[in-house]
């Protein structure tokens, strides 16, 4: 049970550490694919949504690193609320059929499911 629930968490930050560096880097992403990112502009800029995903990635390797079944578990859950709201924003972007309101909605699924098999490591 374990193996499988820090794959989950080495997934999750891949992919939180991947949208941070995008964030970082291209400052002009939200406004080059207006179509996809309208909500997320709407919301706030790439440096406000990188700083999410890197205080989320912070959160996600400290609970790995100390192994605290408290940490591991917000963690996981804010994960699952990130994601959830990157579904959302797709769904409310100017073009809701798109393949990001499904990959999201899924990831914030696994990290909710994570979250079931956390056990404290001491």
């Amino acid at each position: 049970m374990e193996r499988r629930n820090v794959f989950i968490e080495m997934f999750l930050i891949v992919i939180t550490a991947w949208w941070s560096m995008v964030l970082v880097v291209n400052d002009e992403l939200f406004h080059n694919r207006p179509e996809f990112f309208y909500t997320f502009q709407e919301i706030g800029n790439e440096a406000e949504w990188a700083s999410i995903f890197i205080l989320s990635l912070i959160s996600l390797i400290l609970g790995l690193v100390w192994g605290k079944e408290w940490m591991r578990k917000m963690s996981l859950l804010s994960s699952t609320f990130l994601y959830g709201m990157m579904a959302a924003g797709f769904i409310l972007a100017k073009q809701p059929l798109n393949t990001g309101v499904g990959v999201y909605f899924a990831i914030a699924l696994l990290a909710l499911w994570g979250t079931r098999d956390v056990k404290d490591d001491e």
